[in-house]
């Protein structure tokens, strides 16, 4: 186990790592299984928060995406772009409330995505 957060370097804190869980939409993901991840990295609190809100913010573009090119995306179900709105919206408060090191996701790249989501959700309406 390391003694340093992999985001911010804080020393000190009790570290956990952020690899098994669901992301926004429910999917089971798994980082540490031998072909996608063999060194998983150690979050301090602050920073574990910021992993989960980037893992959200991730799982939203890429839905955010597949929906403007025309694929299949969770966005299309009833009700998953509002609720993913919300969810950048939270996150991006969050942010900008401060208390997490920035390193791992910007104010700026949630916003950007929020206003892709309303453009691809427009489109699709």
């Amino acid at each position: 186990m390391p003694s340093a957060c992999d985001a911010c370097g804080a020393t000190g804190k009790p570290l956990a790592k952020v690899s098994l869980g669901h992301d926004f939409f429910g999917r089971t993901y798994d980082r540490l299984t031998p072909s996608s991840d063999r060194s998983p990295a150690w979050y301090c609190p602050p920073c574990s928060d910021e992993k989960r809100m980037q893992l959200d913010h991730r799982a939203i573009g890429e839905a955010v995406r597949a929906l403007a090119g025309g694929g299949a995306s969770p966005l299309a179900e009833p009700g998953e772009r509002e609720r993913a709105a919300a969810r950048l919206e939270e996150i991006a408060a969050r942010l900008k409330a401060g208390g997490f090191c920035g390193k791992l996701l910007g104010v700026a790249d949630v916003e950007a995505l929020r206003d892709e989501l309303a453009r691809a959700g427009a489109g699709a309406a």
